[in-house]
């Protein structure tokens, strides 16, 4: 078997990427240091000759960064230079969430330009790993992307991705649902025929299939005879995360206070200061107009010391920060009935505590979005499930387990490999196809 092609999970929170090894099993290859995840996140520096403190000097814009592709950092490095150097460049976290939706001619190429230097790395990796240049990529895709637009933000958004694989050095690029990848992994443990509601979900989506699965289906590349049903949306755990940092942490820095007035400040400041999968939002929210904006709010405020903190989080460049701790606190919350979130660089001893009320608070428009996802796809299959497949780096989340039993009490429920049922069912995916 040719071993020129890769299966690549281009995921909202991570990426993945892999072949069969000589077994026929599927192997993720290393991505970063030691591991086969690469966390979705770069790390563009301030060009050397630019004066952060030099308030006269023009900042550079993200086009311009991204002329200087060489100095950029990936994954786990990107993370940990924003961690040390918030002010010293641009730090981008899930540039997947946004393709499909309407962007500007320069937004899509910024976009593009982005997903090239992961996917650049991706093919790079794997040419070291095997000693050959991968010509051939299968890259797992959700459902629907952003949903605005259905198949035309769908199409907008592979075409975004195959010409950014080209620029990275594929020279031929499929797509497959990554829903069905999962249920493609999850097949190689059966040994009978199942009907198999997948719940993929996701960082940036939740995706739900309804498969017929079996060892005698398995060596099909095409398995849409066997998708019985779809749906899906943009609802993954990185809008997670933005929403229990809106409604959880965002209070401590004045959303929601009213002014001297007696009438609430104005709120939109607020989330987009944490709206950290949009590049272009965050650009602009680190302008210096929204600086005049926050001046203006501490004139306004009633309670200007919490303002404040909106204020030195904008200096400082914390929105990846507050996010990452209300990622933490999500995580914990699976477990705990509350946890305490430290917020020292926002205030020194600043701290909260969430609990799984607020969670819930914070998540109820997402539980009810993937409650009716599954709705929809068990009532257009017609058909029940004889096993709930339950996959994706969000599925942890606390509530998604008790949907599915609310949903349905009856159908057994098997957790899967949470970050590498898609990249390993699309090793399987794409072996097939190109092999």
């Amino acid at each position: 078997m040719p071993a020129n092609y890769l299966g690549i999970d281009f995921g909202t929170s991570n990426c993945t990427a892999g072949r069969l090894d000589p077994a026929g099993q599927p192997e993720l290859l290393h991505l970063s240091e030691a591991s086969p995840y690469l966390s979705s996140a770069l790390y563009l520096p301030w060009p050397d000759e630019y004066d952060t403190e030099d308030e006269e000097q023009k900042k550079p814009s993200l086009a311009q960064l991204l002329r200087q592709p060489d100095r950029a950092l990936l994954g786990q490095a990107a993370h940990d230079r924003y961690s040390a150097a918030p002010l010293g460049g641009v730090f981008i976290r899930s540039p997947k969430s946004m393709l499909g939706s309407r962007l500007t001619p320069l937004q899509t190429q910024l976009y593009q330009q982005v997903c090239s230097l992961m996917l650049t790395h991706i093919h790079r990796q794997a040419g070291q790993h095997r000693q050959q240049q991968a010509e051939f990529a299968l890259i797992g895709r959700p459902i629907h992307f952003q949903g605005i637009d259905g198949s035309d933000g769908d199409a907008r958004a592979e075409a975004l991705l195959r010409t950014a694989a080209a620029q990275a050095g594929f020279r031929e690029v499929q797509f497959a649902y990554e829903p069905v990848a999962a249920a493609v992994e999850y097949e190689r443990t059966l040994t009978a025929e199942q009907l198999v509601l997948v719940v993929d979900i996701g960082g940036g989506t939740s995706d739900i299939s309804l498969i017929r699965l079996g060892p005698d289906h398995a060596r099909v590349a095409d398995r849409s005879q066997d998708l019985l049903s779809h749906a899906g949306r943009r609802l993954g755990g990185v809008d997670m995360d933005i929403k229990l940092a809106i409604y959880g942490l965002m209070p401590l820095l004045g959303r929601g206070s009213l002014a001297l007035s007696g009438k609430p400040l104005p709120s939109a400041l607020f989330s987009d200061a944490v709206n950290i999968i949009d590049i272009y939002a965050q650009e602009q929210f680190y302008r210096p107009a929204s600086a005049q904006q926050i001046t203006q709010l501490l004139e306004l405020a009633a309670e200007p010391a919490l303002v404040k903190r909106l204020q030195h989080l904008h200096q400082q460049h914390l929105s990846y920060y507050l996010v990452q701790q209300a990622e933490q606190a999500k995580i914990e919350l699976a477990e705990a009935a509350s946890t305490q979130v430290q917020l020292d660089r926002l205030q020194s001893g600043l701290a909260t505590v969430l609990d799984q009320a607020m969670l819930d608070h914070a998540l109820y428009v997402e539980m009810n979005g993937l409650r009716g996802l599954i709705n929809d796809c068990v009532a257009a299959a017609g058909v029940k499930p004889d096993q709930i497949f339950l996959t994706g780096g969000a599925s942890a989340a606390p509530g998604v387990k008790r949907q599915m039993q609310n949903l349905l009490p009856d159908v057994p429920l098997i957790a899967g490999d949470r970050f590498g049922s898609v990249g390993k069912g699309l090793c399987t995916l794409a072996a097939l196809y190109f092999g």
